[in-house]
C-alpha cells in the first residue's frame, strides 16, 4: 500500500513539473536542456514531497494555497537563520569560556610541592682558571691579570640593575682585542672560568640540597643575573648553563647515584613540618625564592648577604585534571604547560621565561642587542650581543622599564607584553623569616633554609567544563532541530 502511494506521489509531481515546463521535444540545444530542468524540477519536488526534514515537505505539498508555502519559507529561513547563530554561540562558548577555576578541598590526599630556590654568589670567576687562561694566552703581567679579572668578575655579576658597575678601562679594551673576545662570547668565557659548585670533588664543600637524609637535585642555571644554583624544581634541567651555552647536558653526578635524590620535595598534612638546606657558598650572595614551577624574578632583586637564611613559607598550588589537559587548546585555557613553549630563546615556557623574551625584544629595541646572559640560538633568530660599553651607556636608562616594563609610577599602561599564565603552579607566601647568624663557622658556608609548618586547606584546579563531545551534542539535540520541530508543531 505505501509502495503505490509513493508511486502516486512521485507521478503526480511528475505531471506537476511537466506541467510547468511544457512537453517540448526537440533534439537541439534548448530541447536538451529542457530535458535536463524537468529532471531536475521532478527531483526536487519528489524530494520536497517526501523528504524528512521538517518543514521542507510542505513547500512541497500539491494543494497548499501560494500564501501558505511563502509562510512556511519564511518560517524555514528564519529558523535556519537562528540555528546557524545559536550554533556560532555554542562554538564561541566551546573556544573561550570552556574551562573553569574550581577550589578543591580534599586537603588530606594533597601532596604540595615545597617552594624553590634559586642563589646567585657574587664570587662567580675562579681565579686559578683564570691565570692558566692568561697564561696560555701570553697575558704574564699581574696588573693586567688582575684587571682583567676585575672586568670579566663585574660583567658576571652585571644585570638590569647595576650595568653601570661593571669595571672596564682603556687596558681592558687592549685585553679583550689581544684575546680576541666579541661580545658573542662573553658568557661562555664566563661560564668557563666559572667552576660549577655543585660538582665540587669534596663533597663537603660542594653546593648540595639535603633534606634528612636524602638529597635534592641541584643545577648550575643560566639565569637574568648570570650563573646561579637552582634546587627543588620542575624545570631547572631544562635552564642549566651547560644546555643554554654549550647546547650539551653534563651527566648525571656519580656522588648521588648511592643516595636518594628528589628533583622535588613534597610534603602533606601527615608529614608535619618539613624543610630542605641549600647549602655549600661563601659570601655574598643573593636568595631568590620562588615556584618550583617558576625561575627567579629579576624585578624582585634580593640585596646581597653574608649570612644564611631561613624561610617559613606557606604555598598554594592550581593544578589540572586529565582532560584539561588532553583535550583542551592553548586559546581555550588561556595558559600553557611548560613543553608548549612559544619562545625564540627557550626550549620551555613558564611565564617568568616568557617575561625574560620580552626584555629580549625591548632591549634589542631600545638598544639594538640584547645583554650577554641570555641564551641566544645560532640561525635566523639570533641576535647582537651587547658589547660592554653598551650595556653601561643604553641599560641605565631605561633600568625601570626593563624590570617593570612601565616608564614610571605614572605610566598606568605600559609597555605591552602578553604571556599567559602557568596551567600548573604555586604562590609562594613568606611567612616568616630570619638570619641565621654565624652559619659559615658552623658549617663552613651559608646558604638558605626553607620550612614549611602549615599546608593548605584549599586549592585551585583548572577544570574543562564543556567538552568537544558536549558541543556535538548541541549540535545534534540543539539549534536546528529544536528551532524547525517547535516551529512544527506550533503550526
Amino acid at each position: 500500500m505505501n509502495h503505490h502511494r509513493s508511486n502516486a506521489s512521485a507521478r503526480s509531481g511528475r505531471k506537476r513539473a511537466e506541467k510547468f515546463i511544457g512537453q517540448a521535444d526537440s533534439n537541439g540545444p534548448v530541447g536538451w536542456l529542457l530535458r535536463l530542468f524537468k529532471s531536475i524540477s521532478t527531483f526536487v519536488l519528489i524530494f520536497l514531497e517526501q523528504g524528512a526534514v521538517h518543514g521542507l515537505a510542505y513547500l512541497g505539498k500539491p494543494l497548499l494555497h501560494i500564501l501558505e508555502r511563502l509562510f512556511w519559507l519564511v518560517l524555514i529561513v528564519v529558523s535556519i537563520y537562528f540555528s546557524v547563530v545559536l550554533s556560532f554561540v555554542s562554538w564561541e562558548r566551546y573556544q573561550s569560556k570552556s574551562t573553569v577555576v574550581a577550589i578543591e578541598k580534599d586537603h588530606y590526599y594533597w601532596n604540595t610541592s615545597m617552594p624553590s630556590l634559586t642563589i646567585c654568589p657574587l664570587k662567580r670567576i675562579y681565579r686559578p682558571y683564570l691565570l692558566n687562561y692568561c697564561s696560555k694566552n701570553g697575558i704574564t703581567k699581574e696588573e693586567d691579570q688582575a684587571e682583567l679579572f676585575d672586568f670579566l668578575e663585574s660583567l658576571a655579576n652585571s644585570t638590569f640593575i647595576n650595568f653601570e658597575n661593571i669595571k672596564h678601562s682603556d687596558n681592558v679594551d687592549s685585553l679583550l682585542d689581544v684575546l680576541q673576545i666579541l661580545p658573542e662570547n662573553y658568557m661562555k668565557i664566563i661560564y668557563n672560568l666559572t667552576r660549577d659548585l655543585t660538582r665540587l670533588d669534596d663533597t663537603e664543600l660542594r653546593v648540595r640540597t639535603q633534606s634528612n637524609l636524602e638529597f635534592l637535585r641541584t643545577h648550575q642555571t643560566l639565569t637574568e643575573y648570570g650563573i646561579c644554583y637552582t634546587t627543588n624544581s620542575f624545570i631547572s634541567s631544562n635552564l642549566t648553563a651547560s644546555l643554554l651555552l654549550t647546547g650539551r647536558e653534563l651527566p648525571l653526578d656519580d656522588f648521588y647515584s648511592t643516595r636518594t635524590v628528589h628533583n622535588v620535595r613534597y610534603g602533606n598534612l601527615f608529614d608535619g613540618d618539613i624543610t630542605y638546606s641549600f647549602i655549600g657558598f661563601e659570601p655574598p650572595i643573593t636568595i631568590f625564592y620562588h615556584s618550583p614551577y617558576e625561575t627567579l624574578n629579576i624585578a624582585k632583586y634580593q640585596p646581597l648577604t653574608n649570612e644564611a637564611h631561613e624561610y617559613e613559607t606557606f604555598s598554594i598550588e592550581i593544578v589540572t585534571t586529565k582532560d584539561f589537559k588532553e583535550d583542551t587548546t592553548i586559546s581555550q585555557r588561556g595558559c600553557r604547560f611548560h613543553y608548549e613553549s612559544n619562545l625564540t630563546h627557550y626550549s620551555i615556557y613558564t611565564k617568568g621565561i616568557c617575561l625574560q623574551e620580552c626584555r629580549i625584544q625591548l632591549a634589542y629595541k631600545l638598544c639594538g642587542c640584547i645583554p650577554h646572559f641570555y641564551p641566544n640560538p645560532e640561525g635566523p633568530r639570533a641576535k647582537k650581543v651587547c658589547h660592554y660599553k653598551q650595556l653601561i651607556k643604553c641599560f641605565p636608562r631605561y633600568q625601570k622599564l626593563f624590570l617593570e616594563f612601565k616608564q614610571d609610577i605614572n605610566d598606568k599602561k605600559g609597555i605591552p607584553c602578553y604571556c599567559e599564565q602557568n596551567c600548573v603552579d604555586s604562590k609562594v607566601i613568606i611567612e616568616h623569616r630570619q638570619v641565621l647568624k654565624q652559619t659559615q663557622k658552623l658549617i663552613g658556608s651559608i646558604g638558605g633554609l626553607i620550612v614549611v609548618k602549615r599546608y593548605p586547606l584549599v586549592r585551585f584546579s583548572r577544570q574543562l567544563l564543556f567538552t568537544f563531545t558536549d558541543l556535538l551534542g548541541e549540535y545534534q539535540t540543539g539549534p536546528i532541530l529544536r528551532v524547525v520541530t517547535r516551529t512544527y508543531l506550533l503550526c
